[in-house]
């Protein structure tokens, strides 16, 4: 993986999140460009990885018989599978919609939006770290991070498919239920 390249497009893509619309056109949306931004997951893969470990030291914590090494392989497996398993969703749904021509575009930006995401995410993890689970300075950090990735999620998910507000409300608040479902469904058969 190229750093410049990744950084170009979490540059690019972090321009969309921010409303800079044209910041798209910089990006490489060729089929090239397509498989390139899967390399996101690499990218992504120091801010996840953290993550997954204070997570599952929480996770630990209440479950004491649960293994840490196999809760972050499990973490890990969960995050690839809700990585992954939209583009598949995606290629079925987006032609009928009328969107098909803008598939390459949803996925790349889609991609690299979830690099710079990852990093976001890690922010409340960081300041939990420092103040303690029991502050609430996390939880508080989770939620306004959570509400700007949403908001941020919209205008990627408007510019890529060159759709109305409405639509990419729709499609970023489906996302976001099925994603809140499956980690429920997780969860659930995770832990002990």
């Amino acid at each position: 993986m190229n750093l410049d390249y990744a950084f170009h497009h979490m540059e690019c893509a972090l321009a969309v999140m921010i409303g800079r619309r044209e910041a798209l056109t910089r990006m490489d949306i060729s089929a090239d460009g397509f498989w390139r931004s899967f390399g996101a997951i690499l990218v992504s893969a120091p801010a996840l990885f953290f993550v997954w470990v204070l997570s599952a030291r929480q996770t630990q914590a209440e479950f004491p018989l649960a293994s840490t090494g196999g809760l972050i392989l499990a973490e890990a497996a969960f995050e690839l599978f809700v990585w992954l398993a939209p583009v598949f969703v995606l290629a079925m749904i987006l032609r009928p919609l009328g969107f098909g021509d803008r598939f390459s575009h949803l996925i790349i930006a889609r991609n690299w939006s979830a690099a710079v995401i990852s990093y976001a995410i890690a922010v409340p993890f960081v300041a939990q770290l420092f103040a303690g689970p029991e502050s609430g300075l996390a939880a508080m950090l989770l939620l306004v991070v959570l509400a700007v990735v949403f908001i941020a999620a919209v205008r990627v998910t408007r510019t890529a498919l060159d759709s109305s507000l409405m639509v990419a409300i729709a499609f970023t608040a489906t996302e976001l239920f099925i994603g809140l479902m499956l980690a429920s469904a997780y969860y659930g058969a995770v832990l002990p």
